[in-house]
């Protein structure tokens, strides 16, 4: 096996580039939640009912925390000692994840998700969040602990329901379970097959999991979804070069995480460094 091959095969399945954009995800479905809280009471369709005027708080304790997490703290405690429940501790969790207090806003997101009377999907979605944040925290057993209630609840086939697998299936990586892992995926895959990062996690753990027939088949298919992502070219750059003869095709893929990264990210370093390990190029045959 190559010094390449080598290299790869001891890299752990999640970079922390991978891990760095998908807090980014959460972070992003955390500021779309207050948006869609408002637009979906405007039109009478919100599944689970919320006043107009709770979601409006809601919303704007939210933003008050995206300006200055300290003030997002402070305005969800208030609105909790006026009975503000499930949805302060909610705005309470997200100040604190804000403010980088992560094993802090893990406790507020649960307790957010014990409180009687929620609807399914609420519930769900606290304990979601709270898992996410212990698990940026370093406390594994918690955020098992808090994905596991989140789907304990009777969810809906969505790709909402997926997410919460595919965090679960992270955290399961992180506990060295790969076969639970695994299934979590799977099921993640069936709910939001339209989703390049679960199929680039997906090949990820194949590979991690030495099945790198399901890897080149998984990260092709993120590469067809999202060919221009370099997160997903430089793993299909790793799973062909680990196939021993997919050298051209490694190499385009290298290429375009290179190209498509920010410059001096570690990605872009990464891919170059990458790039000059594989066999140079043969020359082609000049044309008399």
């Amino acid at each position: 096996m190559s010094f390449l091959a080598v290299l790869f095969l001891a890299q752990s399945p999640y970079t922390p580039e991978l891990e760095a954009l998908m807090r980014h995800r959460d972070e992003k479905r955390q500021q779309e939640t207050a948006a869609r809280i408002v637009q979906e009471n405007q039109k009478n369709t919100l599944a689970s009912v919320i006043p107009p005027a709770l979601a409006e708080r809601l919303s704007a304790c939210l933003t008050s925390a995206d300006v200055k997490p300290e003030d997002g703290i402070a305005d969800a405690a208030k609105w909790a000692g006026l009975g503000g429940g499930a949805y302060a501790a909610q705005c309470k969790g997200y100040a604190l994840n804000k403010a980088s207090r992560f094993a802090e806003a893990a406790a507020a997101f649960e307790s957010g998700g014990r409180l009687p009377d929620l609807d399914a999907g609420t519930q769900a979605r606290l304990w979601s969040q709270a898992g996410n944040a212990a698990l940026v925290a370093g406390d594994v057993p918690r955020a098992l602990t808090d994905f596991d209630q989140a789907l304990a609840k009777p969810l809906p086939a969505t790709l909402a329901t997926g997410e919460i697998h595919l965090d679960r299936a992270r955290a399961r990586v992180a506990a060295n379970d790969m076969k639970g892992a695994r299934a979590d995926l799977d099921k993640t895959l069936q709910l939001g097959p339209a989703d390049p990062l679960a199929w680039l996690l997906s090949a990820t753990l194949a590979r991690r999991m030495d099945d790198l027939p399901m890897a080149r088949a998984h990260i092709e298919q993120a590469a067809k979804l999202s060919r221009n992502d370099p997160d997903i070219a430089l793993e299909q750059g790793v799973i062909y070069a680990l196939s021993g003869d997919r050298d051209p095709a490694a190499r385009a893929a290298f290429l375009r995480a290179s190209q498509g990264a920010a410059k001096d990210s570690a990605v872009a370093k990464k891919a170059q460094a990458y790039l000059a390990q594989l066999p140079a190029e043969a020359a082609k045959p000049v044309t008399p």
